[in-house]
C-alpha cells in the first residue's frame, strides 16, 4: 500500500491509505458477487463502505491511549464483516467477525444464526513460538489494550533482529527500555513500535475476513469431520500465504509495511521516528 511518508501532507496519505481498504472490500465484494451471478455495482458499494470502516479502525489502533488497539480491532473487524456480508449477498450486518487474543467471535446482530467462538490455530502456533523465545515474557496488560496477545524479548536489535514483530495476530516486541539512554535503541519510539505491529494485527483480520475465510469455509465444510472441526477452529490460512509472499518481497516493497509505516507515524510530528520494526 503506498502511503506517504514524512515530508508530505498527512491527508495525502491517509486519502490513499482511505482509497486502497475501499477498493480491496469493494473489489472482493463485488468480484464475488458477479461470479454468483448477482450485479457488481451494488456488492462493491457496501464493501467499499465496509474498507472505509476497516481503515477507520486501523487509525484508531495506533491511537496512544489505552485500549486504542482493542477498539480499532473491534472496528475494522466490523468493517470487514460487512465486506465479507456484500461478497455473499448478506444484510451489511448479517453476521460479524469480532475478534479477541486468538479466539474469533462470530455473532448476527439482526438475529438468526447463534453466536459462535472459533479459536484461530494460526494464533495459537504464533504464540507458541513467540512464548518460547530466549526471555520471552506475556504482557497481560499490552494484550488486553491491544486485543490481541502481545509479548515482550529482552535483547539488542543485533541479536534478536528486529523492534517488533507480528504473526497470525500475536505480536512480539523487543524491550526497548532495557537499551537504556545510550543503548542501541535509544532513538526508537516504543509506542510507535507497538502501533505498527497493532496495524499488522488488524491486516491479518482483515486478510482472513476477506480471502482466507471463505476458501476455508469451501474446504473444510467438504466432509462432516472437517465440518465439525471448523465449527470451533479457524486455520488462519492466510498468515502462511501472508508470511511467503513477504519473504519474496524486499521489506520496503511489501504494501503492508507501507501502510503500517505510515500509520504509525507519530500525530505530533508526522515523522517516523528511526527504528525498523519487520
Amino acid at each position: 500500500m503506498e502511503c506517504d511518508g514524512a515530508g508530505a501532507p498527512r491527508w495525502r496519505g491517509d486519502a490513499i491509505s482511505l482509497a486502497v481498504n475501499s477498493l480491496l472490500g469493494g473489489v472482493t465484494a463485488g468480484v464475488e458477487a458477479r461470479v454468483r451471478g448477482t450485479p457488481f455495482g451494488r456488492a462493491f458499494a457496501a464493501g467499499a463502505a465496509g474498507g472505509a470502516v476497516t481503515y477507520a479502525g486501523k487509525r484508531i489502533a495506533v491511537e496512544r491511549f489505552g485500549g486504542a488497539g482493542l477498539l480499532g480491532r473491534e472496528v475494522a473487524a466490523v468493517g470487514s464483516s460487512v465486506s465479507r456480508n456484500a461478497a455473499e449477498g448478506r444484510a451489511p450486518l448479517e453476521r460479524v467477525m469480532l475478534p479477541l487474543g486468538p479466539i474469533r467471535f462470530y455473532v448476527s446482530p439482526l438475529g438468526g444464526a447463534p453466536a459462535q467462538a472459533r479459536l484461530d490455530a494460526a494464533a495459537v502456533v504464533a504464540a507458541a513460538y513467540f512464548a518460547t523465545r530466549p526471555g520471552a515474557r506475556f504482557d497481560a496488560g499490552e494484550s488486553l489494550s491491544a486485543g490481541a496477545l502481545v509479548f515482550h524479548r529482552p535483547g539488542s536489535a543485533e541479536d534478536v533482529g528486529f523492534d517488533g514483530a507480528q504473526a497470525a495476530g500475536v505480536v512480539l516486541l523487543r524491550d526497548l527500555a532495557l537499551d537504556g539512554p545510550n543503548g542501541p535503541g535509544h532513538a526508537v519510539d516504543p509506542a510507535r513500535v507497538a502501533a505498527h505491529e497493532r496495524v499488522h494485527v488488524l491486516q491479518y483480520d482483515q486478510s482472513f475476513l476477506l480471502w482466507a475465510a471463505p476458501a476455508e469455509r469451501w474446504a473444510m465444510d467438504r466432509a462432516p469431520w472437517s465440518r465439525r472441526v471448523h465449527r470451533w477452529l479457524d486455520l488462519g490460512a492466510n498468515a502462511a500465504l501472508l508470511s511467503g509472499v513477504g519473504a519474496a518481497l524486499p521489506y520496503e516493497s511489501r504494501p503492508w509495511e507501507r501502510e503500517a509505516h505510515f500509520l504509525g507515524l507519530t500525530r505530533e510530528t508526522g515523522i517516523a521516528l528511526p527504528g525498523r520494526t519487520p
